[in-house]
Parts: C-alpha cells; structure tokens; sequence
C-alpha cells in the first residue's frame, strides 16, 4: 500500500515536472525569438541560452538517473529554477527589487541543507546514522555549494567581464578590483538559510514528527527498511 502511494505521488510530481519545465521552456523561446526580432539579443545571449537550456534538465537526466533521483527533488529544481533563473536573471528581478538576490541566496541556503540530506539518505542508512552527524553534513553540503556559486561568480567576471559579484573599481595606481561586500552578503545570506535547514531538522527529530522532514528522509531513501511511526 504504502509503495502504490509513492508510486502514485511519484507520477503526480512526474507529471506537474515535465508541465512546468516544458511550459517554462516555451516561454523561454518566446523571449529568445522576442529579442532576437528587436536586436537586442547580443547583450544577454548567453544568459539567455543558459537559462532556455536549464529547464531542459529533467528530461537530459532521468534517462542517465533513472530513479537514482526522486520527482520531487526535479520539482524542488523547477520551482527555484522559475524564481532564480526565470524571474531573477532573464526579467531582471534581481536588478529591479534590491533584496531579491539575498532572498535568493538564503533559501539556496535551504536547498542547500535538502541537497546534503538527499546524498546522506543515497549513500547510508539515515535511520542509523547519529542526527548530529546528518545536520553537520547538511550544513556543509549547503555551505560548499554557497563556495562553489561564488567561485563560478568570479571566475566568470575575471575571464568573461562580468559584473556578477559588483562594479569594478578603479583604484589610484590604475588597478582594477572588485569589492568583496556582495560576496560576503550572499555566503551570510546562505548562511543562515543553512541554519533554518538545520533548526528544521533538529524540530524533526525533537517532535517526532514529520515536518515535511520525515517525508523528504523516506522520499530520497533508496528503499524504506522500517515503517515510520512519525505522524505527518
């Protein structure tokens, strides 16, 4: 019964997916032909390309994945995906509305904390592992992937010119640099959604209770070897 469940809720969140993702493709075309039609495509070429080929992932990785991942990480992908990339970078959220991008950063915090229990539950027993154990490597989990955004942010303004991580400053002795206060304010801001991933989990196992935690924990788990007893 309860394997004739998730099976049911997998098709559901399958289904919604691949709507979503292909929908959000679409429009990404659209906007694409849009600018190519006005000539104002060179300016934003490559982000365009980026963000039109990114909802293209579910499709590209089920078939490499299999059930290796879970529907609802690929629903968690689109969701953030629409508010990161759709709304943030391609129609400009995070230039029109000043805290847009930290609110971003910190629930990619979050995400974050999720992407490190996804790995924990495919890579060991959670059930047997010690919760203290599973929240430190959910932390670092989130806190890498933070790293690895700003390293691809700098590496990006350094080799391509971009203005990703701020304006560039000219200094008195003709040096070029770029202030470090926006990093520092993205890494805090994933910061503390780190944290509330981890707070989240540490009520989970508090309350005994499932907090949409237990749900994630058997969802991502291989196969459930116990019957949980923790209430929705």
């Amino acid at each position: 019964m309860q394997k004739t469940r998730k099976r049911e809720k997998n098709k559901a969140l399958r289904l919604f997916v691949d709507i979503f993702c292909a929908a959000a493709f679409a429009v990404m075309v659209g906007i694409f032909l849009y600018r190519a039609a006005r000539g104002t495509l060179a300016d934003r070429f490559a982000v365009l390309v980026a963000n039109t080929l990114l909802w293209l992932l579910p499709f590209i990785l089920r078939p490499i994945f299999r059930e290796k991942i879970s529907e609802s990480v690929y629903a968690v992908f689109a969701v953030f995906t629409f508010f990161a990339s759709l709304l943030g970078s391609v129609l400009g959220f995070y230039s029109k509305i000043a805290w847009y991008d930290l609110l971003m950063h910190t629930l990619f915090g979050y995400l974050g904390g999720i992407i490190g229990l996804f790995f924990t539950c495919k890579l060991s027993d959670i059930n047997k592992l010690k919760p203290a154990f599973v929240m430190l490597v959910c932390f670092a989990v989130s806190m890498m992937f933070a790293a690895l955004w700003e390293i691809f942010e700098f590496s990006g303004d350094v080799l391509l010119g971009n203005t990703a991580q701020g304006a560039h400053v000219t200094l008195p002795d003709g040096s070029v640099v770029t202030p470090v206060r926006d990093t520092m304010e993205d890494m805090i801001c994933n910061l503390l959604g780190a944290i509330v991933f981890v707070l989240h989990y540490l009520a989970h196992i508090l309350t005994k209770k499932s907090l949409l935690i237990g749900f994630m924990k058997d969802d991502f788990s291989p196969e459930i070897n116990t019957v949980s007893s923790e209430k929705e």
